[in-house]
């Protein structure tokens, strides 16, 4: 099974009766000045929040007491609905995660409009999250005080109850409210960027997308030329690694 791969790294010019040239030349300027955290082109972006994404699902999966015990300030967790929510939104993570990376790394518009629904429905979570929280976190010094109406009304809740021993309530909730709303900001952030990638995908002429025929060339149709030293000098030392087999096999 021996490959040959044909490095075409030429620019992919359209028939001249192609009236989308324009269109494409418009796009491909607007994907160069729509960036992410200011610096990124919006698909390493993705590529890089989806990666991310995987990663850390996966470290919940494989750590998940750590992660629930350690991780409360950013993702909640001081009662069983919002765990539950946290570890729907963890253990899904892993699929839509390696969606989203696959999307942005072979350009599929479909995986990244999946990914960018799960992003979504991982807001809807976080939002549910803080309403589960916040009433329990406002009542904690009430387990010092009066801890037989807390356990009837609440159910016995072990986390609280040693942060009221130890007075750490207030310092719990400041730290709370501050990280799990800017961990919201930043989620909400980065979905409403992979949004902007996916119109960008579906805006761009098809004959910018790559061609699953020739991964070599195609990794650079939906770029600007300016961004095009930069992918150069990633993808190009390299044989694209994730490449499906699909591609490889066309081009032995």
């Amino acid at each position: 099974h021996h490959h040959h791969h044909h490095h075409h790294h030429h620019q992919h010019t359209p028939k001249a009766e192609d009236v989308a040239s324009m269109q494409s030349q418009s796009a491909s300027n607007q994907s160069y000045h729509q960036t992410m955290f200011f610096c990124l082109s919006l698909r390493l972006g993705v590529l890089l929040c989806s990666g991310i994404t995987l990663a850390w699902s996966l470290f919940y999966c494989l750590n998940r007491h750590f992660v629930e015990s350690h991780f409360l300030a950013v993702m909640g967790g001081y009662c069983l609905a919002s765990r539950i929510a946290m570890a729907i939104v963890q253990v899904s993570g892993v699929p839509f995660g390696m969606l989203g990376f696959l999307g942005a790394w072979n350009c599929k518009p479909a995986y990244i409009s999946w990914y960018n629904g799960w992003e979504m429905l991982r807001l809807v979570a976080w939002l549910f999250m803080l309403k589960e929280d916040i009433p329990l976190l406002l009542r904690c010094e009430n387990w010092v005080d009066s801890v037989e109406s807390m356990k009837e009304t609440y159910g016995w809740n072990a986390e609280l109850f040693d942060s009221a021993m130890a007075g750490r309530c207030h310092s719990d909730r400041v730290h709370f409210f501050i990280l799990s709303t800017l961990t919201l900001l930043v989620l909400s952030y980065v979905a409403s960027a992979t949004s902007q990638y996916s119109e960008l995908m579906s805006s761009v002429p098809k004959h910018l997308l790559p061609v699953p025929k020739d991964l070599s060339s195609g990794i650079y149709y939906a770029h600007s030329t300016g961004e095009r030293g930069y992918i150069n000098g990633m993808y190009g030392a390299v044989p694209p690694v994730g490449a499906p087999s699909t591609l490889r096999e066309e081009q032995a």
